[in-house]
């Protein structure tokens, strides 16, 4: 923990976790690792030379859903069947130069839809990170059952169309399992288990027909895809209102989502006087999941006493991302107020002036795509 806190880069994995709420059967095709950025988890074998046909390098060809676009469970519908129905394409399209990850793709046909401007679709429900009580988990709960539904269904029904996955036998879905039966039961303290969507149905269409994919979510950190998309970075609480961000290319400023309507409503990161809000609302996501959340824990020395974060605060929240289940932990970030902007003067600028005098369009009811 002291290596996590000094670095920042002690990346963490439950592997029983990982194993135990994942979609593969851990007796025959176990999980060992994780990927750098700490979302993946899928089975992997060495090679004994570069064509071992035995050996297995894990692949997950990713995309994820913009949740600021989404006004009810229901939208997701359309979302994920383009979602699954793309990235399934995708791994028939590409090249593999390795033989191992040729194989193991076409073999278990991994993919991965994640979530991006969270934070903003937050924001638009007037609920926060760290004050998250159980009304607001409850919602997010809703929101990321339909989505997990939704992704599970589509690639079910695409097995109908195009033929299961060759290793459906090493998979809990191929048993008629969905994560949301798998997850650590200790986070019903913090949210009562419900099912609002067909999950008998689509449990046996599982059973029956099988699935096209082994995996089909996964949280990943999206920094650049949300940039494109002008949305709030993956899951992650924005650092500040304004950002800027410079490069060999010049410089790009991002403006938050409807920013003059919510700025008010955005938690910032800095903000936070404890990452135990955020570690409740990734657990709660967890539990749709049948990979992993790339998860982050922050701390802003000023709410401490000294401006010492305790080493015994630390361990506790690392015990309480374990018991509500969750599976990895990505960076361990520090403010130290380096190189800070004077962000309240740009928040009055923009008011002012927005973007030099250009007009942002605040519509919320914009029809761009939301994958």
């Amino acid at each position: 923990m002291e290596e996590r806190k000094n670095t920042g880069r002690i990346y963490l994995q439950n592997v029983d976790n990982a194993n135990e709420h994942g979609s593969f059967l851990p007796e025959v095709a176990p999980i060992r690792q994780s990927n750098l950025c700490a979302e993946i988890d899928l089975p992997t074998k060495p090679l004994t030379d570069l064509n071992d046909p035995d050996g297995e390098i894990s692949l997950c060809t990713l995309s994820a859903i913009n949740w600021g676009n989404v006004k009810t469970p229901q939208d997701f519908e359309k979302a994920c069947t383009l979602a699954v129905r793309g990235l399934d394409a995708l791994l028939s399209y590409q090249g593999y130069p390795i033989l191992a990850a040729q194989l193991s793709t076409e073999k278990r046909r991994p993919i991965g839809v994640g979530i991006i401007n969270f934070a903003y679709w937050l924001a638009k429900h007037d609920l926060n990170y760290q004050d998250i009580d159980t009304n607001g988990l409850e919602l997010i709960d809703e929101y990321a059952e339909a989505w997990s539904y939704y992704l599970i269904k589509a690639s079910a029904d695409l097995a109908v169309e195009h033929g299961c996955i060759p290793g459906i036998n090493e998979t809990k879905y191929g048993q008629g399992i969905t994560p949301n039966q798998t997850y650590k039961k200790d986070l019903d303290e913090l949210i009562k288990h419900k099912e609002r969507m067909d999950w008998k149905g689509l449990r046996k269409q599982l059973k029956d027909t099988g699935i096209r994919n082994s995996t089909l979510m996964a949280l990943m950190p999206a920094e650049t895809s949300a940039q494109i998309a002008n949305a709030t970075n993956g899951i992650e609480p924005p650092r500040s209102l304004i950002s800027v961000k410079q490069s060999k290319h010049g410089v790009l400023k991002q403006v938050v989502p409807e920013f003059k309507r919510l700025k008010n409503k955005y938690d910032l990161l800095w903000d936070q006087r404890s990452p135990e809000g955020y570690i409740k609302i990734m657990s709660v996501l967890q539990k749709y999941i049948d990979q992993g959340v790339s998860v982050n824990t922050s701390y802003n020395p000023a709410f401490y006493e000294d401006e010492k974060i305790p080493l015994s605060t630390m361990i506790q929240h690392l015990l309480m991302f374990y018991k509500y289940g969750g599976k990895q932990l990505y960076y361990f970030n520090t403010h130290d107020g380096q190189g800070e902007l004077d962000v309240s003067k740009m928040v009055s600028e923009m008011e002012e002036t927005p973007l030099n005098g250009a007009e942002i369009d605040y519509d919320e009811d914009c029809e761009s795509c939301v994958i």
